[in-house]
């Protein structure tokens, strides 16, 4: 028994063995990205890293037209330092002009439909050429796809801007009640930067976006209370000049009340906000006017929030979910409706903010 073990285990290591694949004969493409090159083509870049040791550079860029990104991975196979894969992508990057005139479900089914490709890789839209991103030079960073997602994620959490991975966005396009989203990537002065959201409409086409400052309006929106959402808000009315006072929102209560009354939509919003004050330029007895003060705050924010559903129903799109709330409480009049998003278009939305004061800080 012991022999035909011995003889089992052999097999299995030796078989092991020779499968095995060298980092370095492959090219790991980290980061994907997609812009419109010369006569209307398909630019494809892909980052990779090098394990060589004797090469400079960590990362190599390659570069290629094709029509397709499956086409321009075979013609980058044929100078790369290794055969191409795409199962462990991090970041698919597509420019804003790219994302404006093409459906990206055309462009996005190679990563969907090859199993060997990776639908958990961050869907990003950048503010520009991408040859800016791609050659950017980071020396206090590391490599430029792991740069990309760090700066990302802490942008996320701080709700600088948003984050969704490839599955996440073909989940949005695909449902009637709502539509995909995804942040926004630029360069400034020679560094990466993540901030603003890119609005996506039915047909999968960049239609606008939400600035960087509109961003932790949306999170509120989106009930991503957590982790901890700072605002800093212009105040009028404590003294007789505009004072600037800053919270950190802990918790929300949200509730959103759909309603169908002739042939309109309405959506009656009403949040609750936990919030500790940190930062203030006016010098008065805070908790002798903390009921004015949580007003004037709550009167700030529906002005905030109001404005972002605005610009979202002149772009006719409904990144937050509204629809998913009709379909839920209003079905009939919605399964009616031929697009959900001229039905949002035309919603009449009130939101109804208040909020409450839960600390003053350490010197209260």
């Amino acid at each position: 028994m012991k022999k035909y073990m011995y003889v089992f285990l052999c097999f299995l290591f030796t078989t092991g063995c020779s499968a095995k694949t060298q980092l370095d004969d492959l090219t790991l493409a980290l980061t994907v990205g997609l812009d419109t090159g010369k006569n209307g083509k398909l630019l494809i870049y892909s980052v990779s890293p090098v394990f060589n040791k004797e090469a400079k550079n960590i990362y190599e860029v390659i570069r290629t037209l094709g029509v397709t990104p499956r086409d321009g991975r075979s013609k980058a196979n044929a100078f790369a330092s290794g055969k191409i894969v795409g199962g462990k992508a991090q970041n698919i990057i597509v420019s804003k002009t790219f994302a404006k005139t093409h459906d990206m479900f055309s462009y996005l089914d190679v990563f969907y439909r090859d199993p060997k490709n990776s639908t958990t890789a961050n869907f990003i839209v950048f503010d520009g050429p991408l040859k800016d991103v791609m050659y950017i030079r980071l020396d206090d960073k590391p490599r430029l796809s792991v740069a990309i997602r760090d700066v990302l994620l802490t942008a996320h959490k701080s709700k600088q801007t948003t984050k969704i991975n490839l599955l996440e966005f073909r989940r949005l396009s695909l449902d009637r009640a709502q539509t995909p989203f995804a942040p926004i990537l630029r360069v400034h002065k020679g560094d990466l930067i993540a901030g603003g959201i890119a609005l996506f409409n039915k047909q999968r086409k960049y239609v606008g976006s939400l600035s960087q400052k509109e961003s932790p309006y949306f999170a509120i929106l989106n009930k991503n209370i957590k982790p901890a959402t700072s605002l800093t808000l212009a105040i009028k009315g404590l003294t007789k000049q505009k004072e600037y006072v800053s919270i950190s929102i802990e918790k929300g209560d949200f509730s959103y009340k759909p309603s169908f009354q002739n042939g309109m939509f309405r959506f009656d919003v009403h949040i609750h906000l936990g919030a500790i004050l940190t930062e203030t330029t006016t010098h008065i007895a805070m908790k002798k006017e903390k009921k004015k003060l949580e007003q004037l705050l709550a009167k700030e924010i529906q002005k905030q929030l109001e404005a972002i559903v605005k610009k979202m129903q002149t772009y006719e799109v409904d990144p937050i979910g509204f629809g998913l709330y009709a379909r839920a409480y209003e079905y009939k009049p919605f399964q009616k409706q031929k697009s959900w998003s001229k039905a949002f278009a035309k919603a009449e939305i009130n939101i109804h903010p208040t909020v409450e004061i839960i600390s003053y800080g350490v010197l209260q």
